[in-house]
């Protein structure tokens, strides 16, 4: 397995994994229905619509279509962030969306009324875990969501489940998360667990969402 221990590193080889699933279509989280209820649950807890147009951050938004979908259920300026340029979404009906290809932590055209990371913490290594959610709070605007989906552990642990070529899957547990988010200051408001109808090595796997207010 490749390890790289500079942040520059580890995120070639994120991008790299990331472009041979999308070129070998096994994208499968793409429209898929636990996407989908991740987004019903992140538009369900965005924070209401302040003074303009609400504006939303799709962090590791591959090709888009929750982006979009943000952009309409909410009538947003949705933006979708990714290392790759796969992005395929039509145009949303309602709403804007557009597509920048940044890395997360380069991002910085704050702020945003809601953030929406539907798995992309769980792919960053553990020394990266605070500075991760510390930018994101910086983008937030005071009383702005952040939308947390990662793999839940089947145990009381987390757990490293690394792939071959380097990049990282970790199963987390909610108490880890809500800890990590409350040393940059944020609050967990809202949590459900989506069921991900697989089994892995005798275990039957799940995702966590949780939202997050800024106070």
């Amino acid at each position: 397995m490749r390890r790289e221990t500079d942040y520059p590193g580890y995120r070639r080889i994120v991008r790299d994994s990331f472009q041979h699933w999308y070129e070998a279509g096994r994208d499968s989280w793409t429209g898929a229905p636990t996407n989908d209820k991740v987004t019903e649950f992140a538009t369900a807890h965005a924070p209401l619509p302040g003074p303009g147009t609400r504006r939303v951050l799709d962090i590791g938004c591959g090709r888009g279509h929750q982006t979009v979908q943000l952009a309409e259920r909410l009538d947003a300026d949705a933006i979708g962030l990714d290392l790759l340029d796969v992005w395929d979404a039509a145009p949303p009906a309602h709403g804007t969306a557009s597509f920048r290809r940044t890395d997360f932590l380069g991002f910085t055209d704050g702020p945003m009324d809601l953030l929406v990371d539907n798995g992309c913490l769980h792919h960053q290594r553990r020394e990266e875990w605070p500075g991760w959610v510390e930018h994101g709070r910086t983008l937030l605007r005071p009383g702005g969501i952040w939308v947390v989906s990662c793999f839940l552990s089947p145990t009381a642990d987390v757990v490293a489940k690394p792939l071959a070529d380097g990049r990282l899957n970790w199963w987390l547990t909610e108490p880890a998360v809500t800890a990590l988010f409350a040393r940059s200051g944020l609050v967990a408001t809202e949590r459900t667990v989506i069921d991900r109808q697989f089994n892995y090595q005798g275990h039957w796997l799940k995702y966590l969402a949780l939202a997050f207010v800024r106070s």
